[in-house]
């Protein structure tokens, strides 16, 4: 993780936005999306019996429906929903074994940790954010939206992770590491285009991690067979997805692909969080 972080911050010095663009693409388009291509199959292990499999297809796909009927009413809304989302998952996947006590405890960190990466990229990228902001929606944020967002999410990092060092039981958390990591974050998404700083942590510091957890929890642990396995199973749906999103671009405009792209993205990341969070349960 740490050296392909650093493989593709030399990238982003080196190379122009296209290339840096393309790459991010490839990696996301890849790894970024088999990620989430065994919800399904993680449900299968999780239900015991065909009724409650029924249950949880027929609740997922209901959060599919929900998230884009939010999309439709207010997109503006539905963007912020997506960030808080994206946020609570990210810190869930890097976080999780690293503090103990209450569940809404460790939410609220989860999501505190997962605002402020996106504030980093937000900051360094405004420019960027603020085009797809005004495509996406009609509207745009002020920097001052995302500055405060910063150092409101920063401020309450660090008096979460204090509070849970006065309990008796200590996180497990290595504030040093956690805080050269952050460093090297906002290095990357201050060198790197928006697309590419956003694969570098979506891909290498969330999808490849939960990748594990989930090979783990289907197989009992990660091997290259239990990965192949998990690759195999993955296939299908990603090919679905790729396909989909091949058609979409041919055959709608710029604009129209655009919102789709994140309507999609939207309405597959409220199912699968919920299906991360029950499998970690």
């Amino acid at each position: 993780m740490i050296f392909f972080t650093f493989l593709l911050f030399w990238v982003s010095i080196q190379f122009g936005q296209i290339i840096e663009d393309s790459i991010a693409y490839v990696i996301v388009l890849s790894i970024g999306i088999i990620h989430g291509s065994n919800d399904f199959t993680i449900l299968k292990k999780q239900k015991k019996n065909t009724i409650d499999l029924i249950k949880s297809t027929s609740f997922y796909l209901f959060l599919i429906l929900l998230c884009i009927a939010c999309y439709l009413m207010n997109s503006f809304v539905a963007i912020l929903f997506f960030v808080i989302l994206s946020s609570y998952h990210f810190g869930e996947q890097h976080l999780e074994n690293k503090f103990t006590g209450s569940k809404y405890v460790k939410s609220i960190i989860y999501v505190v940790y997962g605002m402020l990466i996106f504030s980093l990229i937000f900051i360094e990228n405004f420019k960027d954010v603020e085009v797809i902001m005004r495509n996406l929606t009609g509207e745009i944020i002020p920097n001052s939206w995302i500055e405060t967002m910063l150092v409101s999410s920063s401020l309450l990092l660090i008096i979460l992770i204090a509070y849970q060092f006065t309990r008796k039981i200590k996180p497990k958390i290595q504030i040093v590491r956690e805080l050269f990591y952050v460093l090297l974050l906002y290095l990357v998404f201050k060198s790197s285009s928006l697309i590419l700083g956003f694969a570098i942590y979506f891909v290498l510091w969330h999808s490849i991690p939960s990748i594990l957890d989930q090979t783990k929890f289907l197989s009992g642990g990660y091997t290259f067979k239990t990965m192949l396995e998990y690759l195999k199973t993955a296939f299908v749906y990603w090919l679905i997805s790729i396909t989909g999103l091949v058609i979409a671009y041919y055959y709608f405009s710029e604009s129209l692909f655009n919102s789709m792209i994140f309507i999609v993205l939207f309405a597959v990341t409220a199912p699968h969080v919920w299906v991360m969070n029950r499998m970690k349960q």
